[in-house]
């Protein structure tokens, strides 16, 4: 009981999909439970016959109904009950007449053939069609049921059939609770699995647009971005920064302390660097430690950036298995400039990190000495 209350806990609060076993389960307890009161109203209203013939129905749904549920053969155990409902319906109309209520029971087995058939064809073979076959064998039975009623004398009336109006109620009450319960289940159902695709797709989308490791935008994204930006440069003249940087003697951190920790200072310096930028900034995983941020600012305020970000990462110490590992990156900065291909951009920075690399690393450089005599 207390796992049933943690599950509408969590269902009510949206953070639990359905379990059709669950709901399977419940449902079978729940018609047994049915049935046992129905026994109860037929003694009362002193038809003995039916009191039996609900007893053994109870009995079904807690016995072998509920060992299909155990065995997960969710399907073959809708079909059982769903067929049990049918017969009852045409047994209870012949022995004891219409004024029992069972034929509103044909009304809320549309809705529940939908939501058990769709629940039960994710563990079994799909059947498309089925829940409109039973919906059409409902509304075939509801009409041989009403044309019983018309033509055939009841053949065991009650012995109080005043007190059928017990019966009747109780049946009725039962059978909409099961239409409104069975349609929200299958409404929810559906939102749940409008949800888990939405999710799946973000996460699709996270898989062909960014690195995995770093949660940085992959090269393949960055490039579509940085054409897109070149595209606004030729129509607006509106300029961005490329910073092109690249981690210091990365393959010292690997080869001192193993892949794991260059794994480490990788996701490291993507959330500095992630913290660093603005908004409107895009970060990139160029390529091993290779890092490319767009600066949606001028040459000088990208210079300021980056200058930032190298003293983040300079004054950051990333602990591993009791190790401390101290990291710097050196930058190259290229202004887009009308009429410049991306590919001239992208090797305008990297001849400047490449310039930084030879003269001390650890450094931002925004200009080379030839630019700055011009």
């Amino acid at each position: 009981m207390s796992n049933l209350r943690h599950y509408i806990h969590e269902l009510m609060h949206g953070n639990s999909f359905f379990s059709g076993q669950l709901i399977c389960k419940y449902s079978a307890i729940g018609v047994g439970v049915v049935h046992m009161v129905n026994a109860l109203l037929f003694f009362i209203v002193g038809s003995y016959v039916m009191m039996i013939a609900s007893l053994l129905g109870g009995t079904l749904y807690f016995t072998v109904i509920l060992r299909l549920v155990k065995k997960s053969r969710l399907l073959t155990m809708y079909l059982l009950g769903f067929a049990e409902i049918l017969m009852a319906v045409f047994v209870t109309t012949l022995l004891v007449g219409w004024e029992a209520g069972f034929s509103s029971y044909l009304f809320a087995s549309v809705s529940t053939s939908f939501y058990f058939t769709s629940v039960s064809q994710k563990q079994e073979r799909p059947h498309h069609a089925l829940p409109l076959v039973l919906s059409l064998m409902v509304m075939f039975s509801y009409f041989m049921d009403y044309v019983i009623r018309l033509y055939v004398t009841p053949i065991l009336p009650p012995d109080n059939p005043e007190l059928m109006i017990l019966v009747y109620i109780f049946n009725n009450i039962v059978s909409f609770a099961l239409m409104i319960v069975f349609s929200y289940l299958f409404v929810w159902e559906i939102l749940n699995r409008q949800r888990v695709l939405a999710e799946q797709n973000i996460k699709l989308d996270e898989l062909a647009h960014k690195d995995p490791l770093t949660h940085l935008l992959n090269r393949r994204s960055m490039n579509e971005i940085l054409n897109e930006r070149i595209e606004i440069l030729k129509r607006t003249g509106r300029r961005f920064t490329m910073i092109l940087g690249d981690i210091d003697d990365f393959k010292k951190v690997n080869d001192t302390f193993g892949h794991e920790a260059g794994d480490l200072t990788l996701v490291t310096v993507a959330d500095i660097l992630r913290s660093s930028v603005g908004e409107e900034d895009r970060i990139c995983r160029w390529g091993g430690e290779e890092i490319l941020i767009m600066i949606s600012s001028s040459l000088e305020l990208g210079a300021v950036t980056a200058e930032r970000i190298r003293r983040n990462i300079e004054n950051n110490v990333i602990n591993y298995e009791g190790s401390e590992i101290h990291i710097t990156m050196t930058f190259g900065i290229a202004e887009s400039i009308p009429g410049y291909r991306l590919e001239h951009l992208i090797q305008q920075a990297d001849d400047k990190l490449y310039y930084g690399k030879k003269h001390g690393k650890n450094q931002v450089v925004a200009r080379l000495p030839e630019e700055e005599k011009n």
